[in-house]
């Protein structure tokens, strides 16, 4: 598009936007009104930025706080002293959730095409990439994950997987309807171009990928065929993951503050001496010195730093626990942790039941967003194994979020035993529940085979003996 077109095209926008005129999003890229295109999507850059100043020790309010201006003196720079609770937060939170990686079953489908699956998994390093994009939600409030599709010079097909946060440089926009599915999904970001920065806005839809580039005057729009037929972006937003504990916070960072202050205020001896006992000190600096006294009102003594209060004291440990309380996050210093260390998996779990809460409550979210992503990644394999587009349509996968802490498998194991012998669960039932191999269909025509042969063999000869 030349200058005079981008020319135009500004104008007519402007035209159209001054009289009310209605446009649907596709109509507004079509005539490259792409700024009023992004407008009408979901934009929440005011919480994110909230959400950041809060998670950043270098943005938290305490760093504002005030120095002391002395009079004839250079002012005291007060201590600033902010804390990682929203970051420790965080990670915990991530930990409870996908402390150990998800783990996928195939419910149907071919065993090979599971594998290319499985395979996608590993080479796309989807379980750093799911960790990344959970941290980043949890701190930013939103973050989202791309599967950008390409052609390389051969023209072979290919995927790189991208996270998406304001953080990392982009902004995000979705577009929901009136029932929370995603209708479209745009992007910003700046790339360096000849000394400048250019703005670019990547518009997904199911049907197209609109690649928009700021031009001088209005828009550069290149447009797309998408090839799965699906918004290949899965969008996660939720609570910060420090919901309700933020003043409680700050409290906590300004009484470490203060404290600062008066531990530097008495790092030096203090003396308090009346003048006559001052006059008598010649040299005060000097080493050893004998203090004498003149009279019987003569003094001279040290003065003692105020000793922490009770109540300072009980209301630094109140703010400790009731932070990691409101928030549902377990104590997990060494201090929280250190009675914990014989209990077995499952009393390990009742003990630290305050995170498992938060866990569903994040299962809530999460459980769908990836149940999304398996669809997309089916589509993304359909995309880079076009002759295996029909199998992939008949793969199943289901997949589980696994237990943060390692269960008592003896434990495990002999209850679903004793469960399989009383004929409470089948076969098949019992060789899932236990988990130990990938393959649990082959691993039960395996024993089936087994029994049939010893079956046999006790058929030959009743007393002969398998060793």
């Amino acid at each position: 598009m030349n200058y005079i077109q981008e020319l135009f095209t500004l104008f007519r926008n402007k035209a159209l936007n001054s009289m009310g005129v209605e446009r649907d999003i596709y109509q507004l890229i079509k005539d490259g009104d792409i700024g009023t295109a992004v407008a009408l999507m979901q934009n929440r850059e005011d919480e994110v930025d909230i959400a950041l100043s809060e998670y950043k020790p270098e943005l938290h309010k305490i760093m504002k706080r005030p120095n002391k201006f002395r009079k004839n003196k250079e002012p005291y720079i007060s201590e600033k002293l902010p804390r990682n609770r929203q970051q420790f937060i965080n990670e915990i939170e991530l930990f409870f959730l996908l402390g150990k990686p998800i783990k996928w079953e195939k419910k149907a489908g071919d065993d090979d095409v599971y594998q290319l699956f499985l395979d996608f998994i590993n080479e796309t390093r989807f379980n750093v990439t799911m960790r990344k994009v959970k941290r980043l939600a949890g701190a930013e409030t939103e973050s989202a994950k791309l599967y950008h599709l390409y052609r390389n010079e051969n023209d072979k097909a290919g995927v790189k997987v991208v996270v998406l946060a304001q953080s990392t440089g982009y902004k995000l926009r979705p577009l929901f309807d009136q029932y929370g599915t995603l209708v479209a999904f745009a992007f910003g970001y700046f790339v360096k171009s000849s000394g400048r920065s250019v703005q670019h806005w990547d518009i997904q839809t199911k049907d197209f990928y609109f690649n928009c580039k700021k031009g001088a005057v209005g828009w550069e729009v290149e447009t797309y065929q998408n090839p799965t037929g699906k918004i290949n972006i899965i969008f996660y937003q939720q609570e910060k993951a420090w919901m309700g504990v933020q003043h409680r916070a700050e409290r906590e960072e300004m009484l470490d503050s203060k404290t600062g202050d008066i531990n530097n205020y008495f790092s030096d001896p203090m003396a308090a001496a009346t003048a006559d006992v001052i006059e008598g000190l010649k040299d005060p600096d000097a080493i050893g010195t004998l203090i004498q006294y003149y009279g019987k009102d003569s003094k001279f003594e040290y003065i003692d730093p105020p000793l922490s209060s009770e109540t300072r004291e009980a209301e630094k440990k109140d703010l400790k626990s009731s932070i990691l309380e409101d928030s549902l996050t377990p104590d997990l210093s060494f201090e929280g942790m250190k009675g914990i260390g014989t209990l077995s998996g499952e009393a390990i779990k009742r003990a630290l039941i305050i995170g498992y809460i938060k866990r569903l409550k994040n299962l809530e979210i999460y459980d769908i967003l990836v149940d999304r992503e398996v669809k997309v990644i089916i589509s993304v394999l359909k995309f880079l194994h076009p002759d295996k587009a029909k199998l992939l349509d008949e793969l199943v996968v289901s997949f589980e979020f696994q237990e943060p802490f390692e269960e008592d498998k003896q434990t495990r194991w002999a209850s679903i035993g004793s469960a399989y012998s009383d004929g409470i669960i089948s076969l098949s039932t019992a060789v899932r529940l236990l988990g130990i191999t990938d393959k649990p269909d082959e691993e039960v025509e395996q024993i089936l085979k087994e029994e049939v042969r010893k079956s046999e063999t006790r058929k030959i000869d009743p007393d002969l003996e398998e060793k």
